[in-house]
């Protein structure tokens, strides 16, 4: 069961990082937005 969770969690970075080498925005941007969406997340969790 972990061995399929791990399975998910590693294709979920590596399509993360496909989508952000293609966008189409540029590099500041991208950090930028990834950032934003991850502290909002950890804070959503938090809470």
């Amino acid at each position: 069961m972990i061995r399929h969770a791990r399975t998910a969690v590693k294709f979920f970075v590596y399509g993360l990082i496909v989508g952000l080498l293609f966008s189409p925005g540029s590099g500041a941007e991208n950090r930028k937005k990834l950032l934003d969406w991850v502290s909002g997340t950890i804070q959503s969790v938090t809470e």
